[in-house]
């Protein structure tokens, strides 16, 4: 039998988060992922290290960390990444009013914030729709990682570099007092980490059960690569994203942007749309997304959120090639109040999801605790 110091359930942005922590510990890991590679919510993103998104402290000090990981990997596993930068876009005096708070705030701050002019706007992202931009909002804190490579790239580096041990295609059946049952054996190990994601019902569903953690489901979609020459540098957001993100919570006239919005943006509101755009490596353009909590869905994709989207997108953004090329539904583990769930059913297991829809910006801070937590 096969023996390790953690196996770990899950071999997306949280499972290679531990393993990366554990292995730079020096400890044997084996990572257990029952289908061919993880296609769940670490793919299916916008590659987005939204530092900008969070509050002055704790947020951005445990975002700061992940970062510094992404950087490790980027020289040591040639994962991509770059510092995009992001540019908010305000299109009612509403949203501006918000948008000139934060950068008043930001001064004594640890996030950066510029208010831009309407004629400095292309400045940053030259392909804007110009109707009625009143300005913009920018801060060099958002960092793009190619989400479509980045998980597997990890793997091999962790594979080669470190040893770790990687059985896809195997799911794990069962663990009770340091046994891994799986498809493909069984396996001793010290602890076992369970990152998946989501998925609640298969291991613990009790333990998920009483932390009455829920899911949430959004719609996005890709264009086909844009033309040549044809290029959004930064991750490109609107108004509706001021109400949704932590780092502007504490703008004084957020509550009055945010019943501006649920008067004059009801439908936007009602299937909680904040539209992000970010340019892929191939030109393609991740477009999303809306957000629908604890099973308040119909069981296909909305066609009329799609349109919302879609229709909030092209008010942003000049899109030569608009045709959407993929569309898909995500889901992600949520729990109101809370940024992840770690739970400690038995001694030698723990659980960990988070629970703020935002793994790739600070799963390997999350991770690092954990791992240091159990191997003290």
């Amino acid at each position: 039998m096969r023996q390790f110091d953690l196996a770990i359930v899950g071999a997306g942005i949280m499972g290679l988060a531990h393993a990366y922590h554990a292995a730079n510990a020096g400890l044997r890991v084996a990572v257990f992922e029952r289908d061919a590679f993880a296609d769940g919510a670490s793919r299916r993103n916008f590659g987005m290290l939204a530092l900008v998104a969070q509050s002055p402290g704790r947020q951005l000090r445990s975002a700061e960390r992940s970062l510094a990981c992404w950087q490790d990997l980027a020289r040591n596993a040639n994962v991509a990444l770059h510092q995009a930068g992001c540019l908010f876009l305000a299109r009612t005096p509403e949203e501006l009013s918000v948008m000139s708070e934060c950068q008043n705030a930001s001064s004594t701050q640890d996030a950066r914030f510029e208010l831009v002019p309407p004629d400095a706007l292309p400045d940053h992202a030259a392909v804007l729709n110009p109707k009625r931009a009143l300005g913009g909002l920018w801060s060099p804190d958002a960092w793009k990682v190619d989400q479509r490579l980045a998980m597997g790239q990890i793997a091999g580096w962790l594979q080669s570099a470190h040893s770790v041990a990687f059985f896809t295609q195997t799911e794990v059946l069962g663990i009770a007092e340091g046994i891994v049952e799986t498809s493909g054996g069984t396996f001793k190990a010290g602890h076992t980490v369970v990152c998946g994601g989501d998925e609640f019902g298969t291991l613990f569903p009790d333990a998920f059960r009483h932390a009455q953690v829920g899911r949430c489901r959004l719609q996005m979609m890709r264009t086909r690569p844009q033309p040549k020459g044809w290029r959004l540098p930064p991750f490109l957001l609107g108004g509706l994203s001021l109400t949704r993100y932590e780092a502007f919570a504490a703008c004084p006239s957020l509550p009055q942007l945010k019943a501006h919005q649920e008067k004059n943006r009801p439908d936007h509101m009602a299937h909680g749309i904040h539209v992000i755009l970010a340019q892929e490596a191939d030109g393609s353009v991740t477009i999303g997304d809306s957000h629908a909590y604890d099973g308040n869905w119909s069981a296909e994709s909305s066609d009329e959120i799609d349109r919302l989207i879609l229709e909030e997108a092209l008010a942003l953004v000049d899109l030569p090639e608009p045709e959407i090329a993929e569309r898909w539904i995500g889901h992600y583990a949520h729990l109101s109040g809370e940024d992840a769930l770690i739970v400690r059913p038995d001694p030698n297991v723990t659980l960990v999801t988070m629970t703020n829809g935002q793994g790739m910006t600070h799963g390997f801070a999350v991770a690092e605790d954990v791992i240091r937590t159990v191997f003290d």
